[in-house]
Formats: structure tokens, sequence, C-alpha cells
């Protein structure tokens, strides 16, 4: 992957960052987080390699900067995710969570698992539940996946949430599907192959992984 730090430099950056915005008693450590940023950086590449647009990926090869905010929001959940599933320190993975909330009003913890593909497109006013996510989704500034009554979503493959699109509740969709802009769907199914519109109701479109294949390097 394209990327001008080291591992250890990434480390001291974000350590930085958590130690500006929360400036307590408990001062991070770059050695606390060098394992977590190495895998956070191993799941970018294979994200970002995937992405079809230029600043993610050239000729195959993943591209990652810092000062590409979409790109630092990945990497911040990735940190985050990473670390709680490798028995970091809780408090580190709440601050890490605060920090990409705060740059970028991301609100997904870090115990909820993203797909290992996934694209978010302009990360603003995002918020991310315990649903069941799969590869090639793609989700656009203020839209929300989430829960009611305790019970979330269930997606298939090449999923794509336009801006400020919703997804609530147990609704089952199947792959191909695309949600157009503003349109909100709660506890309802979507079949296979569907757009859905501002109005709730269901277009069936032809070439239905054409909007995929334009954000992905689909197999």
């Amino acid at each position: 992957m394209r990327f001008d730090m080291t591992v250890r430099e990434l480390a001291e950056y974000t350590a930085c960052q958590l130690n500006m915005f929360f400036p307590d008693t408990h001062t991070v450590a770059p050695e606390q987080m060098l394992c977590g940023v190495q895998l956070a950086l191993d799941r970018a590449e294979y994200c970002f390699r995937h992405i079809n647009y230029a600043a993610y990926s050239e000729n195959g090869e993943a591209m990652f900067d810092v000062l590409h905010s979409d790109q630092y929001c990945h990497y911040l959940y990735f940190l985050s995710n990473s670390l709680y599933h490798n028995q970091g320190d809780p408090r580190l993975c709440k601050k890490l969570f605060y920090l990409n909330k705060a740059l970028h009003a991301m609100n997904c913890m870090y115990d909820t698992d993203l797909p290992d593909i996934f694209w978010i497109v302009h990360a603003i006013g995002i918020a991310l539940g315990k649903a069941n996510y799969s590869n090639y989704l793609v989700l656009r500034h203020n839209c929300t996946i989430g829960g009611m009554s305790g019970e979330f979503p269930t997606m298939g493959e090449k999923v794509i949430l336009s801006a400020g699109a919703s997804l609530i509740g147990r609704c089952s969709v199947g792959d191909n599907v695309m949600l157009g802009p503003g349109c909100a769907v709660v506890k309802t199914d979507i079949p296979a192959n569907t757009l859905v519109t501002n109005g709730g109701s269901y277009v069936s479109r032809t070439n239905s992984d054409k909007p995929a294949r334009a954000c992905f390097h689909l197999n």
C-alpha cells in the first residue's frame, strides 16, 4: 500500500490526536496502539484496493492518505475495532470511537463489525448500528442503519445507501439493492436487484450491479 508514514509514525500521530482531544490522566502512548495500527493498515489495504476511485487505489495497489478525511475515518474505525477484538484497553477503544465522531460525525461503535469491503463517501452524520453487514457496502453522508425493539437489518452484498437513506429494524435486504436519497426502509424486506425510491415503492432495474461496479472492483 502506498503510504508515506511508518507504522510507528502513524501510531504517534494518532496518539497525539487522542491526547489533545482527551487531556485526562490516562495518556495514550504509541506503544499501546502499534499492533492495532498494523492490523488497521492491513484491513485498510484490503478494503481500499477494492474501491474503484482514484484516491483509494491505482492499478490494484491501495493508497492511504491521513489527510483524506474519508480514508482516515475508515482507519479510525479499523483501529478501534481491531483493538477491541484483540483485548485492547476499553478506554482507548472509546476514545478512538469518540475521536472518529468528533472529526467525521461518524457514529459507529468499536464493537460493531462492518464488512471487510465497504466505502464511506462523505463521512458526515453516518450512524451505524449492530446490523448484519456484507461486502461491497456503500454508505453516503447522513445515512443510518439502526435497530428497533432490539432487532437489526440483515444485508446482502452490494447494498448502496444514498445520502440521507435509512434502514431500520428487522429487514432482510437482498444483493444489489440501492436506497435512493432520503429513503427510509423500516421493518420491511427488500428483494435482490431492487431500487427503493423516496416514496418507499420498489422499482426493478436491469444491470442491477452497475452502481456497485461504479464503486468497487468486483470479481
